[in-house]
């Protein structure tokens, strides 16, 4: 009994340290101040390519604008 109850102690912590969650206090419901928890997620290829989308479009513009420029047009 003691190593069963050991194991599911390890288990329990070893699954409290993989899953990252937040426990936050319910803004809605201010009287009943029940905890949400919730479930975090970092998508940090989305950030990256928005970054990249960003950087690449303004390098266009630019670009359109030097090449206007040498025409004597005004970029479209």
């Amino acid at each position: 009994m003691k190593k069963i109850s050991m194991l599911g102690i390890i288990a329990g912590a070893a699954l409290l340290t993989a899953v990252p969650f937040s426990i936050q206090w319910s803004q809605r419901n201010v009287g009943s101040a029940a905890p949400i928890m919730t479930l975090s997620k970092a998508d940090a290829a989305t950030a990256g390519m928005q970054r990249r989308e960003a950087r690449r479009t303004a390098r266009q513009a630019g670009r359109h604008a030097r090449r206007a420029a040498r025409r004597g047009t005004t970029p479209q």
